[in-house]
């Protein structure tokens, strides 16, 4: 906040209007508190002007000290005294406002004094330590002038001493907060309470030191039910209705005093005024202390909201740019695919060929899971990572896992030892979320072997309805240092692996959360670098009922149907792919690019089922879905490139019976067209 207060606007105003307004105000404001000179006439316990002097020299800057000079000279010269100890006080007066002003701008933020509670208790020791400079100068000269006892020096010092800080901490802060911007204007709800509390706080002034009330002439110490509007004041409101309201209690306090009124009436007016000059400075730090720490809380949490909310933008563009990624990098993907599934149901003319078309789904599915790791990592984090728990048999699981990854551990001539020796190996988990844990660790081992290296995957019962899943690998290790964020996203033990093998980093993150996610623990150790890792996945094992059972071991042949497909997609490649591919599975297809096209087609034709991108064209795939099946009642497949659980729960709620995400192979699309034709026979 320092420097970006600033002072209100004095255009309009010359500086002799200046000098002589400033001269003017110390002039009465001084006559006002020379009044209050009980002791000696020229010190007393109440001392506005030495905060008006401090206030004006921070608003207006050093160059208007000789106002000051002047005002001061002319009180004292009109009070007690000569013209050289006028000249003197004058001298102290001025000098003491400088030192106090230098202090703040040096040490205490200047002008920005009361925004931060730790620059307020600076201002106060700031005004308590220069105070000392006008009762040295001017009581000495007025001591040595004959004016003022030596005897009793110490006693007009303390006087005088303590009525300038006592300005300086109950009236500076007034000049400062109203004098910079920004200006008052009423702001409805809040000037209401802030004035409410402002005549809350008057009455009960005038209560404890107004004599409404025999209370207050028996002197009760009962000043303290003051304290809590002060810091309701402090604590909903600002640094300047803060000072306001001291300002006003301070004045009611004086006046009450001074009329044997309230709990601070002493043997004399001076020890009195004293006394209560002392708690109202007090009081006054402690205010706006805390009216400054509350500032200080309410810019935090404003800047708090202000990055929440820049981060969440910054979240919502990049799920935005992830899932937009996902959509453009996988729709080109699926042409590919159903492009090589065609060529691998025709027979190779040789061995290269078939290496070929291996390596190229290979590395297909690579990239897929490339996309899919980044997706996901964007669910976990959001915490919207679906799960659909059932009993699985967790060996199945590793087994079918293990034939997925056989083709890529024989690209490095990698032997897989499957060693699956658990007796309870049944546990409760979502099945694909599951699958993809163990074939994050196996490809990961597997990427992280040497040539004809070799990997374990294993099973065991360690505890008591307990399952260990682990996988070892005689890789590359892992170092002491890295192996602590080992499951950190984009983490891969060091640059110079990832330049090595590649990838995101992120399997293995995802591995993590889904594990938690399914209560179980997933552990890594290594020995070292080039002594191999071992990834543990330990959870709780379930009991197999006898449905479950019969339903895991009956193998019913499901029986295919061969119908007519409309396919729309406005992408030419998938859809001659997939039109090729369904074709030679015996569908008979027909495509269109776009809605209208689509829908003239199925009002001329009949259709058995309706195969849809997402995004089409003229409309959304969604809307062709919603209006075919209030006209035709036919089952639709919906097939896109955004595959977030939002999108898929739009492609149900319109009618499609699967969402299919980009790209598709032959396997998945020919289940989802039988589940389909199934569901929509019924």
């Amino acid at each position: 906040m320092r420097g970006k207060r600033s002072l209100m606007p004095r255009r309009g105003f010359s500086r002799v209007t200046a000098f002589v307004g400033l001269t003017l105000v110390y002039f009465l404001a001084g006559k006002l508190g020379l009044k209050l000179a009980f002791l000696h006439a020229s010190a007393s316990p109440v001392w506005p002007p030495a905060g008006v002097a401090l206030g004006a020299l921070l608003l207006l800057g050093y160059r208007t000290w000789p106002a000051i000079f002047v005002g001061a000279f002319l009180v004292n010269v009109t009070t007690a005294g000569n013209f050289g100890t006028s000249l003197a006080i004058g001298t102290g007066n001025t000098m003491e406002a400088l030192c106090g002003a230098w202090l703040v701008n040096r040490f205490a933020a200047g002008l920005d004094v009361f925004e931060r509670s730790k620059n307020v208790f600076k201002f106060a020791f700031v005004a308590v330590a220069s105070a000392v400079v006008s009762p040295t100068i001017g009581l000495t000269s007025l001591a040595v002038a004959g004016f003022a006892d030596w005897a009793r020096y110490g006693a007009i010092w303390m006087t005088w001493w303590l009525g300038d800080a006592a300005g300086d901490l109950i009236f500076a802060p007034l000049v400062i907060l109203w004098g910079i911007r920004p200006r008052w204007r009423w702001s409805g709800k809040k000037d209401l309470e802030v004035g409410l509390l402002l005549l809350l706080l008057m009455l009960l002034g005038e209560a404890v030191f107004g004599g409404w009330f025999p209370i207050s002439a028996k002197n009760y110490p009962i000043a303290f039910i003051c304290g809590p509007v002060v810091i309701w004041l402090a604590f909903r409101m600002s640094q300047r209705e803060t000072a306001t309201g001291i300002f006003i209690l301070s004045a009611i306090a004086i006046w009450g005093t001074l009329h044997n009124f309230g709990p601070f009436v002493m043997e004399t007016e001076n020890q009195s005024l004293l006394i209560l000059q002392t708690a109202t400075a007090v009081l006054a730090i402690t205010a706006l202390a805390l009216a400054a720490a509350m500032t200080e809380r309410r810019r935090a949490e404003e800047a708090l909201t202000k990055e929440k909310s820049l981060v969440e933008s910054a979240n919502r563009t990049k799920e935005n740019f992830l899932a937009m990624l996902s959509h453009e990098l996988r729709t080109p993907l699926t042409p590919v695919v159903a492009g090589l599934e065609t060529l691998s149901n025709q027979r190779a003319r040789n061995e290269e060929e078939k290496s070929v078309l291996e390596m190229i789904r290979r590395n297909i599915e690579v990239e897929t899971h490339l996309i899919d790791d980044l997706l996901d990592v964007t669910r976990i984090s959001k915490g919207k990572l679906d799960l659909k728990f059932a009993t699985l048999d967790a060996h199945k699981a590793v087994l079918n896992v293990v034939e997925i990854c056989r083709s890529e551990a024989g690209a490095k001539r990698i032997r897989v030892n499957v060693a699956l020796r658990a007796v309870d190996h049944y546990v409760r988990a979502d099945e694909v979320r599951f699958q993809q844990m163990i074939w994050n660790l196996l490809k990961n081992a597997i990427k992280f072997s040497r040539e004809e290296g070799e990997v374990t995957i294993s099973s065991a019962n360690e505890s008591l309805h307990q399952l260990t899943i682990t996988v070892q690998d005689n890789g590359v290790g892992i170092a002491s240092g890295p192996i602590d964020r080992i499951f950190d996203p984009f983490e891969q033990a060091g640059g110079s692996l990832q330049q090595r093998f590649g990838g995101l980093g992120l399997g293995l993150a995802i591995s993590k959360s889904v594990a938690q996610a399914h209560n179980a623990t997933l552990i890594a150790k290594s020995e070292g670098v080039d002594c191999g890792s071992t990834f543990s996945v330990t959870m709780e094992t379930v009991a197999l009922d006898s449905q479950t059972q019969a339903l895991s071991e009956s193998d019913l042949p499901i029986s295919r149907s061969v119908c007519r497909i409309l396919l729309v997609d406005d992408h030419a490649d998938t859809r001659e792919a997939l039109k090729r591919l369904l074709t030679a599975r015996g569908h008979t297809v027909t495509v269109r690019h776009d809605m209208r096209s689509a829908l003239e087609t199925a009002q001329n034709e009949q259709f058995d089922l309706l195969i849809s991108d997402v995004g089409l064209p003229d409309a959304s795939g969604l809307e062709l879905m919603t209006r075919l099946r209030g006209n035709l009642s036919i089952p639709g497949i919906a097939i896109s490139g955004f595959g977030t659980m939002a999108d898929i729960e739009k492609s149900f709620a319109a009618g499609f019976s699967e969402h299919l995400i980009k790209p598709v192979n032959a396997e998945r699309l020919e289940a989802a067209i039988q589940t389909a034709i199934a569901t929509g026979q019924r």
